[in-house]
């Protein structure tokens, strides 16, 4: 449609350049009559094999080279959860299901449609070796994921997310319930889920409760104060692992970041914004100036050390002079004092033959 029908093979660059402007300018538009936000999975195809096919990849690749066309508008716009809000919003959740699925869209950072999709056997409970604390281990496989994501296993890092898991894997039936909705007319709920499937709803149900939760609890996403949805416990995650494994002796990185959202370690222009916001790329030349002062004092103390000891072994050869000295110095009292002892005597006997004399 966007060429007009023609076949690929005869396209002109002129064509191919129109249908890239177009896509740039908002002329060629979503179903809901908006600018593509996202063009850079295009651009891939006209770049790629999909356009290779006939020879016409090379031109796309030019012209996208040429005007350093991104493929994705950078309105640098950041909004996150933080941590604090995040627990508000738990508390205002009624049921098992509810938080067991807020615990992991927070853990994992997930879309909530794959976690949604999740079953007992994508589940691994396991002790962690360093801490022997319980732990999941949850597996996120291709066929539950969006198309740009790379399927992974993940740990979770939370003792709640554990904590949730099990009371709901414990009670892990489906209820025989009838729905019955503008949708759905008197169907069970046994027929809709399977008995492994981790939670009995779907996305509508779960964007529902999330709303009365978040409306319930005042949380608010930062900085600008919009009102969370799923997709901002994500990002609220990555914000959480940014502040907390980036100069604090963590082993949170961006690439692991980025890995943990199911993102290539290459691709970075997401989570960039938030580094930019968090100022955390601002903080290597106070690292770096930390720690050459951190080196001085070291440098410094282990000298005061050195001198230190030696100080400590002089007053230890002085104490040891000191405690010779009065012993000779006692001896030689104790010699004094014999002598003068024997000249009194020698006095007494004197004065004695003196007053005989007499």
């Amino acid at each position: 449609m966007w060429f007009k029908g023609k076949a690929w093979a005869d396209l002109t660059k002129e064509e191919i350049k129109k249908v890239i402007d177009d896509l740039e300018d908002g002329k060629i538009v979503n179903q809901y009559g908006r600018r593509y936000s996202d063009r850079s999975l295009y651009y891939q195809m006209f770049c790629g094999k999909f356009f290779g096919f006939n020879g016409k990849n090379h031109i796309a690749g030019d012209i996208i080279e040429e005007f350093q066309i991104k493929g994705r508008r950078d309105t640098n716009h950041v909004r996150f959860v933080e941590e604090a809000d995040f627990r508000k919003i738990v508390e205002c959740t009624t049921t098992t299901e509810q938080k067991a699925l807020c615990w992991l869209a927070w853990d994992i950072g997930e879309n909530i449609g794959s976690l949604i999709l999740l079953e007992k056997d994508d589940l691994r409970r396991q002790n962690n070796p360093d801490t022997n604390e319980p732990e999941y281990l949850v597996i996120l496989k291709k066929e539950k994921l969006k198309r740009s994501r790379t399927p992974r296993s993940e740990l979770t890092n939370y003792p709640e997310t554990v904590k949730y898991l099990d009371m709901l894997l414990e009670n892990l039936k489906t209820p025989d319930k009838i729905v019955t909705n503008k949708f759905i007319k008197n169907k069970k709920l046994s027929s809709m889920h399977n008995e492994n499937k981790l939670f009995k709803f779907g996305w509508k149900v779960a964007e529902t409760f999330f709303r009365r939760a978040v409306e319930k609890s005042g949380a608010r996403c930062m900085p600008e104060g919009e009102r969370p949805t799923w997709k901002d416990l994500r990002s609220g995650m990555a914000c959480h692992l940014l502040k907390s494994g980036i100069g604090n002796g963590c082993n949170w990185t961006i690439d692991k970041i980025n890995s943990r959202l199911g993102h290539s370690p290459a691709s970075r222009f997401v989570i960039n914004k938030y580094v930019s916001y968090l100022a955390l790329d601002k903080r290597e030349p106070q690292q770096k100036v930390y720690q050459s002062n951190l080196k001085k004092l070291e440098i410094d103390l282990e000298k005061q050390r050195e001198y230190n000891k030696h100080q400590s072994l002089k007053i230890e050869n002085l104490q040891k002079d000191n405690e010779q000295l009065r012993a000779e110095f006692k001896l030689f009292v104790d010699k004094i004092t014999g002598r003068g002892k024997e000249i009194l005597k020698v006095v007494d006997k004197l004065e004695e033959k003196e007053i005989e004399v007499k």
